[in-house]
């Protein structure tokens, strides 16, 4: 079964602009196996321009690209994913819960990012809870309005708790309850963390089952975080003397029916999916494939034999003295499909890979419905490369296209059964041009055309009153290697007005669905020269 890892990293920076520091540690990009996906979720930011630079600064020479960034204020969460899985990413969604001051301002409250890729559903929040030690029910209130409030348009998850894993981070502002600073800071002194853990408002309220039920969270053998004299590694001296705390959290949930046992119904049509009952309130359903294989009914068995997520580190960062908090991070492994639906373009031309600058850039593209279904397993290149230079991991990233073009052969693995809901052409769809290095998806486009209306050639460029089809009376959305599929190609141009300035630049096709709102095919680099 195939692993992806993530990186989680949360960091209250106390209103500071980014320090000239080494940011690769905090991502997790000098480990030797380097995660697939950064989450970074920032509280009082006043510099958000200066934080997403310096983030870049350090994600892209590594081959990382940010695909959403969001806002709630001062509140902020990145997403950054190894730029050879773009293809394998789709439905790119954010959301914002305000809370604080009646919700006006905006100082407290979440943001999330959701994203599916290979196959599976996963959301990460950055959060900022109400403050002190009294305002627990406060705190609840915050995570319950996050919960409720918070939607999507993907139908399958259309709230946080459908998604497959859910990573929870932030600066909760759980305190530490009936003990002094004294007594505190003498146990952290003498590393008598167990017994402060005692105190921890957050680990006592889980336990009551009021807050983060079925959320999983690391074993802390880290001291508290928060709060500190800023650039010392003295906890508070001023006049209000706070008690220590671990202020900063990463909590996590997968659910057993996660991707890979997808939780989908079988609509009328017998091959397309139709919306899952909603999990606003976490649900369980029937045993996973790993409990029906593990069957003794010990999670530690469970976990070592075929584990769906595990958590690899769970620890803070003390040499970031920055803040009066200290970052915290967690790497985690979660389990993918063995096989998933591509993206539904496919761009046919050019198939040069240099194009003079002074002639209109002509392309066609091809929407498959259904997409191509995709197979990998755990020892796949893709999975296991970690490509550190941004003009090399390029050069992957039509491998998962390629793979489309493969014969799926039966197997024993488990996998999607259903094909993903058509896409939806709408008007004002469009065709970016980016750098082939872009690092930030949502801003790096040089320039764009709007997709061509409806109409079809023969995928070869030329026009056609028709579109390619197979016999769909062949084939069952139960037979994974044979699904019935339908073609329809267009064609389009970028103007030589719009590229005569790209000399000796390498770019590509990035296809955004407007309804969507994210990208739904890229084109192979092509070289825009003399």
């Amino acid at each position: 079964m195939p692993f992806l890892n993530i990186r989680c990293v949360t960091w209250n920076v106390g209103d500071e602009a980014p320090p000239q520091a080494d940011f690769r540690k905090l991502l997790g990009i000098t480990a030797e196996k380097q995660p697939d996906v950064i989450g970074v979720a920032l509280q009082e930011v006043v510099s958000d321009d200066a934080w997403r630079k310096a983030l870049i600064a350090h994600t892209h020479p590594s081959g990382y690209v940010l695909i959403k960034s969001r806002n709630c204020w001062a509140i902020w969460m990145y997403v950054f994913v190894r730029r050879n899985l773009l293809p394998a990413i789709t439905n790119i969604e954010s959301e914002s819960t305000p809370s604080g001051y009646a919700g006006v301002m905006g100082n407290k409250g979440g943001v999330s990012v959701r994203f599916e890729i290979c196959g599976v559903n996963l959301i990460i929040l950055s959060c900022h809870f109400t403050a002190h030690k009294e305002n627990q029910r406060d705190r609840l209130n915050d995570y319950l309005d996050i919960i409720n409030h918070q939607s999507f348009r993907d139908e399958d998850v259309n709230v946080i708790l459908d998604h497959d894993y859910v990573f929870w981070m932030g600066d909760l502002n759980f305190r530490l309850e009936n003990i002094t600073k004294n007594e505190a800071e003498q146990l952290i002194v003498q590393n008598r963390l167990p017994e402060l853990w005692k105190h921890d408002q957050l680990n006592i309220m889980k336990n009551k089952k009021l807050i983060f039920q079925d959320f999983n969270e690391g074993e802390i053998s880290f001291p508290p975080t928060f709060k500190f004299d800023k650039g010392t590694e003295i906890y508070d001296s001023s006049k209000k003397r706070r008690i220590p705390a671990w202020t900063d959290r990463i909590l996590y949930m997968a659910h057993r029916d996660y991707a890979i046992d997808h939780h989908l119904n079988v609509n009328p049509n017998g091959n397309r999916r139709s919306p899952s009952p909603s999990r606003r309130t976490p649900v369980r359903g029937p045993p996973s494939e790993v409990e029906r294989k593990y069957p003794s009914g010990s999670f530690k068995t469970k976990i070592a034999h075929h584990p769906e997520i595990v958590l690899v580190e769970y620890t803070s960062l003390p040499e970031y003295r920055h803040s009066d908090h200290r970052p915290v991070v967690g790497t985690f492994q979660f389990a993918i499909p063995s096989r998933w639906f591509s993206l539904p373009i496919d761009f046919v031309e050019p198939k040069i890979d240099r194009h003079p600058r002074s002639e209109d850039l002509k392309f066609v593209y091809s929407i498959s419905d259904p997409p191509s279904l995709l197979n990998l397993s755990d020892t796949d290149p893709i999975l296991l490369s970690r490509p550190r230079l941004p003009g090399q991991s390029m050069a992957q990233l039509t491998v998962l296209t390629a793979l489309n073009k493969a014969v799926m052969e039966k197997t024993e693995e488990s996998g999607p059964s259903l094909t993903p809901s058509a896409m939806q052409v709408a008007m004002f769809d469009w065709i970016g041009v980016y750098p082939a290095d872009f690092a930030n998806l949502e801003d790096d486009y040089l320039t764009y055309v709007y997709a061509p209306p409806a109409t079809s050639t023969d995928c070869h460029g030329s026009s056609t009153s028709g579109t390619e089809h197979a016999d769909s009376n062949k084939a069952t959305a139960s037979d994974k290697s044979s699904l019935p599929t339908h073609v329809s190609c267009h064609s389009g141009r970028v103007s030589a007005r719009f590229i005569t300035g790209l000399k000796n630049q390498s770019i590509v096709l990035v296809y955004w669905s407007r309804k969507k709102k994210c990208p739904q095919g890229y084109s192979s680099p092509i070289m825009i020269c003399d």
